[in-house]
Parts: C-alpha cells; sequence; structure tokens
C-alpha cells in the first residue's frame, strides 16, 4: 500500500469547525460554491460579490465566470475536490454548466442520507463543533459524532457589558462582581461537562495576555459593569484576568483549551463577513508564564500567521503542555501546510501535534479541506522517507498520530 493510500484510510478527527449538528451538510449550492474562503478571493478581484447576492436570484449563476480567476488557489482546489469526489461533476464549472451542477447539488442535499454519505466519504471520526455558551443552553448533539468545543470570545477578549447580560440571562442569576461572574460562567461549564473536549478562545493579534493580580482585574471589572469606560491598561487587567479564570475551570473541568492567534478583526474595508486579516500574534512571551502557572492544563495553539509558525514550535518543545493543531485560514495552502508539517515534525516528539481542522460550515467542505490536509501529509511524510529519515512504518505510525491518535488521547474522546 502507498503511503497516500494509507493516510487516505486513517478516520480523521476535525478538532475545530463550525458545523451546525441541526443541518450539518449543505441545504443550497451557496454553501459549498459561494463559501466565505471562495468569496474573499473573488472579492479580492473587485468582483462586487455581496451587491450581486443581495440583488440577483441566482447569484452563483452571475458569479461563476469570474471562478476563472481564482482556479489557481488552493481553496478552489479544494471546491474541485467536492464536486469531483462527492457529485461526481468532473467539468470545470463554469456559466454554462451551471445549470446542471446546481441540480446536482440540489439533488445531493435533497437526499435523506446525503450527509451519511458525506461522512462515510470523508472518513471523519469525531467532529467538535463551535458552541455559544451564552446562546446554547445545554448539549442537544449526537455525542458519538460531535464533541463541543465552548467557544469564549466575548467573555475574555471581547468581554463587554453586552456579554456579560448575556452570561446573566443564560446563567439566569446577575454577575455583579468577578466573583459572581466565574460562578456562572462555571454554572455553563457544568452544564457540558461531559459533552465538552475543549474550550476555545480566539485571541486579536494585538492583545496582550499578562498574569496579572485578581484585585487589579475585580477594580477592571467593576468599571465595567458600571458602564464606565476603561483605559488600556485596565483593559489588559481585565482580558487577563478573564482568561486566568477560564483556565481556572478549565483545571477544575479537565478541559483542554484552543487558543487561536495571530488575527484581527473587523478591519474596515477587509472581506467580509470575517473582516480579518493575519498579523503577528504579540506578548507570546507573557503566555508563557500562563503555560507554566497553568501547568496541569493543555493548551492546542491554532496560528494564522505562518511566519511566527517557529516561535510556537519552539514554545511547544519547551511546555509539555503546550500543544500545535491544524493549519489555521491564511496558512490553508500547500506551501504554508507542507512548512508546517515537516517543522513540526522535525522539531517535535509526534505525539504533540494534531494535524487537520477543517473550520468548516457544511460537512463538504470538512471533505474538500481533508483531502488537502491528507495529500500534504502524506507528501511531506513521503519526502522524509525518500531522505532516508523515515521508514515506511514510522512514516504511518506519525500519520496516525497526528491525524487521529493525538486528538483521542489529548482530547479524551
Amino acid at each position: 500500500m502507498s503511503l497516500e493510500n494509507f493516510v487516505n484510510g486513517i478516520p480523521l478527527i476535525d478538532v475545530h469547525t463550525h458545523i451546525d449538528f441541526r443541518k450539518p451538510a449543505a441545504v443550497n449550492p451557496s454553501q459549498i460554491m459561494l463559501y466565505h474562503y471562495i468569496v474573499t478571493e473573488l472579492r479580492s478581484i473587485g468582483v462586487p460579490v455581496e451587491e450581486v447576492r443581495a440583488k440577483s436570484m441566482d447569484p452563483i449563476g452571475e458569479l461563476i465566470k469570474h471562478f476563472r480567476l481564482i482556479r489557481n488557489t488552493a481553496t478552489y482546489w479544494c471546491l474541485k475536490q467536492i464536486l469531483s469526489g462527492l457529485y461526481d461533476f468532473q467539468e470545470e464549472p463554469g456559466p454554462n454548466n451551471w445549470p446542471k451542477l446546481k441540480e446536482i447539488i440540489v439533488e445531493g442535499a435533497s437526499s435523506p442520507n446525503w450527509a451519511k454519505k458525506v461522512l462515510e466519504k470523508t472518513r471523519i471520526e469525531k467532529i467538535f463543533l463551535t458552541v455559544n455558551l451564552l446562546t446554547e443552553a445545554k448539549p442537544e448533539f449526537d455525542g458519538s459524532l460531535y464533541a463541543a468545543s465552548l467557544r469564549l470570545d466575548p467573555l475574555v477578549g471581547g468581554l463587554s457589558t453586552e456579554s456579560i447580560k448575556m452570561l446573566e440571562g443564560a446563567a439566569g442569576s446577575s454577575a455583579l462582581t468577578i466573583e459572581r461572574f466565574k460562578d456562572l460562567l462555571a454554572s455553563r461549564f457544568k452544564a457540558f461537562s461531559g459533552s465538552a473536549a475543549s474550550a476555545a478562545i480566539s485571541f486579536q493579534s494585538f492583545e496582550v495576555y499578562k498574569p496579572t493580580h485578581r484585585v487589579l482585574g475585580e477594580e477592571a471589572y467593576a468599571k465595567l459593569y458600571s458602564g464606565r469606560p476603561l483605559s488600556g491598561a485596565e483593559r489588559v487587567y481585565l482580558r487577563s484576568t478573564a482568561l486566568s479564570i477560564i483556565l481556572d475551570l478549565c483545571r477544575e473541568y479537565g478541559l483542554p483549551i484552543q487558543i487561536m492567534v495571530g488575527v484581527v478583526r473587523d478591519l474596515p474595508g477587509a472581506s467580509p463577513p470575517d473582516l480579518a486579516i493575519c498579523f503577528r500574534q504579540r506578548g507570546l512571551e507573557h503566555l508563557c508564564r500562563f503555560f507554566h502557572q497553568y501547568s496541569e492544563v493543555n493548551f492546542h495553539l491554532i496560528s494564522a500567521y505562518r511566519f511566527q509558525s517557529h516561535e510556537l514550535t519552539a514554545i511547544a518543545k519547551n511546555y509539555p503542555n503546550v500543544y500545535l493543531d491544524g493549519y489555521w485560514w491564511y496558512c490553508f495552502f500547500p506551501e504554508s501546510i507542507t512548512q508546517h508539517i515537516l517543522e513540526r515534525l522535525q522539531l517535535l516528539p509526534m505525539g504533540k501535534v494534531c494535524g487537520f481542522f477543517s473550520d468548516a460550515y457544511v460537512l463538504e467542505w470538512i471533505y474538500g479541506k481533508s483531502a488537502l490536509a491528507r495529500k500534504l501529509t502524506a507528501e511531506a511524510l513521503d519526502y522524509m522517507v525518500k531522505r532516508g529519515f523515515y521508514t515506511i512504518d514510522v512514516a504511518e505510525e506519525i500519520a496516525e498520530h497526528i491525524l487521529s491518535k493525538n486528538a483521542k488521547s489529548l482530547f479524551s474522546i
């Protein structure tokens, strides 16, 4: 068996998605053809995607003529894998064959077994759901396929009077003090105890987090709760204290935490709906203090900024409780993925890396992105075999670890 075939046969664990477990597969063609990565690429060449979507009865039919200019991108390659692998559509999508392709996608979506078929073709074993603790009352998903990742951005870097009110509404009590805030958040963690595999926070690139005396955090929280403006220093105290509270709860509930770094969101003029661009994450040296202080908590770092990869790998090499997950967003293209795989495998033990997550919103895009991740994993390992660094047996063992076994072990699934 070739290394590529071996890698393609490994059941995957997808440790970060935005799948809606109620409707996991695409219900309309735009969820596939106008995936937000595709939209960003079209918009970057001046195509008025939002205007077309707002006014047209068939926006894909109008936009598809521009797809010829993005045929070179990694995202488009993933789209082609979806069309050929799931729909047996081997042609280049364009205006002439769009009616035919649209009919094929709609027919697939209407099939009662479509989601099951996509899962089987993807060979996916577990999917992490991004769960908002402020809006989801309790776990209602199928625990044999899904696990919850508790997304906490609005309660850390994005902590505001509005998010506190939402927490109070979800927990049914007041969070007048920071201790009450912690108690209410603990009640939300408890509601998902047994079904959550991780907590997750996305940092803004410019945000710095420093271990902070709790009194400073309490004072900043009291000002926020009363509606008074905070200084820049007080913002640092507040979000750093909030992070410590989250880590206390992760330790208490035995949850690893995924920390996403390297992105600034809501930049004016950046491509909607994300409005996000990647930049170097500030303050990694201060985060190392959290890694040391919370040595019982496993930290999984996820980065969209390719050129910070070596720093993060060196951190993971030094801290036994720090791991590296996947290739996020602006890193999800062949050269970057290959760089990440080779750098991590040459510097770290194979048990330190979770080698795939899709960040997908529908199952079909898990299929497309997994095709790229599998291909590049096999190619990187084959490269090391041909250079005499690994035997085939070792390469196969590495593949199993980074695509499946590590996630099962590190996230207790």
